[in-house]
This record gives C-alpha cells, sequence and structure tokens, in this order.
C-alpha cells in the first residue's frame, strides 16, 4: 500500500480579496492555538507593526506627500 504525501501547505492556491485574508488569519490562528513557541513571536510582531503603522501616520500628518506629475495630460482618467 502507497503512503499518501499528505497536505502541504505549500500547494494550496490563495488569491487576494476576502477569502485570502480569511485563510491567512485562519492560519495565523492555527499557529497561535497549536505553537505555543510562536505566541510571543506573533504577539510582538503584532504591537510592532502597530508601532510602525502609527508613527508613519503621525509623520504623514506633519509632512504631507507632494504628488508630482499630476497634472491632465499625464494622470488617469479614473473621475
Amino acid at each position: 500500500m502507497e503512503r499518501h504525501p499528505g497536505i502541504s501547505i505549500h500547494r494550496i492556491a490563495v488569491g487576494g480579496g476576502i477569502m485570502g485574508a480569511v485563510f491567512g488569519v485562519g492560519v495565523c490562528v492555527i499557529f497561535l492555538v497549536g505553537v505555543v513557541e510562536v505566541r510571543w513571536f506573533l504577539l510582538m510582531s503584532l504591537a510592532l507593526g502597530v508601532a510602525i503603522a502609527a508613527l508613519l501616520h503621525f509623520v504623514h500628518g506633519r509632512k504631507p506627500v507632494e504628488v508630482t506629475g499630476a497634472d491632465d495630460e499625464t494622470r488617469l482618467k479614473l473621475d
């Protein structure tokens, strides 16, 4: 009898959008619950990500980005 190779996570195709987000959050929850050693890493990376997002938000508020090349000839007609 031949053994089944099992489920390989790198062969699961996941696209963008809401289902990709559901898959990503689900994998994070599975690893958070199942592997005790990665809990501290997940929590520290989440805290670091929130801190960097807050820093970028405040820096952008003090110094707005100047958009160049946004005249009528070069910008996309999305209006």
